[in-house]
């Protein structure tokens, strides 16, 4: 049993912010802490102007404290449950970590959210009475609204106490918890990212652009309308390249390795910022035009300049059925174009996450929940 009344949430970044802003949607008191005073602030503060809102209701909020590390870390010892939430670097959480630990209750639940890196890594140099009461919490964004959970236990973690805490996290945060083992990239970015870098050498080649890729991996496949690179451009391109470079780097078998590697033209939007949403630009950029409206124009892969959008080919032409799975099994087997991106695109995905899940998941209902519950895939 645990009881978890009071919480911290150390680092008000994107996640950081959000992830307390939903612990106060459940009624906790909250310490959100970053490295200044002002820093914790203005994350609370970016928090509270995004669009779709963290927060059930903008009083809400008033559960949130903020404070420093510096000065407030020793507040963490009332708290039942602390949540590290900075910077994706081994040797900065370490850092972090080792000093929550000196300061915490005995009794408390200590967490990383991280979306890749090691818990076990991230475990060294804790005593072993805290390793036995860490692990990994990899909420994904946002919080309120995407269901998933990973739980993801380090090899000296209290086994009862991950159930403990999987039974708050569906009770009192109404998530759908998934437990994954320790392995590069957990459960549901592992296979996500997997299946995205076929469509990233698709558009790479010239076989297909962004716009035919985004129609094909929506709501055709029973997926969210942002599809593929507008949920790209809302994760942060850059976030999803680090996650890619950790499995390229970390995965033991030659032939995954290669799997993860990028494109030039996403090397090169790197180097030139194009990240998504928080810069303004990505795959998509929303511009002024001469009447005043908004219009939405596409990245051209070989200037990194944008474009006006085109009209998909194929890929919504038709009479196709109304229930997912049949359309997919339509479209799959389809002779035209859309049905050879598809093969293309869906068959790796399905082969891999067959050959891949008895060593990342406990069951294969567990990579199921974890795509559905984490990015929104029907099937």
């Amino acid at each position: 049993m645990i009881r978890i009344r009071t919480t911290a949430v150390l680092g008000a970044g994107t996640m950081g912010a959000q992830i307390a802003a939903h612990l106060a949607n459940a009624g906790l008191p909250v310490l959100l802490l970053d490295v200044t005073v002002d820093a914790a602030r203005q994350g609370l503060a970016r928090a509270r102007a995004l669009k779709p809102d963290p927060f059930f209701t903008p009083d809400t909020a008033a559960l949130i404290s903020t404070g420093s590390f510096e000065t407030h870390l020793a507040a963490i010892a009332a708290c039942d449950w602390i949540i590290e939430a900075i910077v994706e670097d081994p040797a900065v959480k370490r850092g972090l970590l080792a000093k929550v630990a000196a300061v915490a209750s005995d009794e408390a639940v200590i967490s990383t959210n991280t979306s890749a890196l090691s818990i076990e890594g991230l475990a060294e140099g804790l005593p072993a009475t805290r390793r036995q009461r860490f692990l990994g919490t990899h909420f994904f964004n946002p919080p309120r609204y995407l269901q998933l959970l990973e739980l993801v236990p380090g090899p000296g973690t209290d086994p009862n106490l991950v159930r403990a805490l999987a039974r708050f996290a569906e009770v009192r945060l109404g998530k759908g918890v998934v437990v994954a083992r320790d392995t590069p990239g957990f459960i549901g970015n592992h296979l996500a990212l997997f299946s995205l870098m076929p469509l990233l050498r698709l558009v790479q080649d010239g076989t297909c652009t962004i716009e035919e890729v985004d129609a094909l991996t929506g709501p055709l496949l029973g997926r969210p309308k942002s599809a593929t690179f507008r949920t790209l451009d809302l994760a942060g391109l850059d976030v999803a390249a680090r996650v890619i470079r950790d499995l390229q780097a970390r995965l033991d078998e030659p032939v995954a390795r290669r799997w993860f590697t990028l494109p030039p033209f996403v090397e090169a939007m790197l180097e030139h910022g194009l990240t998504g949403e928080k810069a303004g630009q990505g795959f998509y950029r929303r511009e002024t035009a001469t009447d005043g409206s908004s219009v939405i124009r596409v990245l051209d892969i070989r200037t990194l300049d944008y474009r006006g959008r085109t009209t998909p080919g194929d890929a919504t032409s038709g009479n196709l059925p109304d229930a997912t799975a049949a359309r997919v099994r339509r479209l799959f087997a389809s002779s035209s174009a859309t049905g050879g991106l598809l093969r293309s695109a869906l068959t790796p995905a399905l082969v891999y996450a067959a050959r891949v899940a008895p060593h990342i998941a406990p069951s294969i209902d567990d990579v199921d929940r974890a795509l559905r519950w984490g990015f929104g895939w029907e099937l």
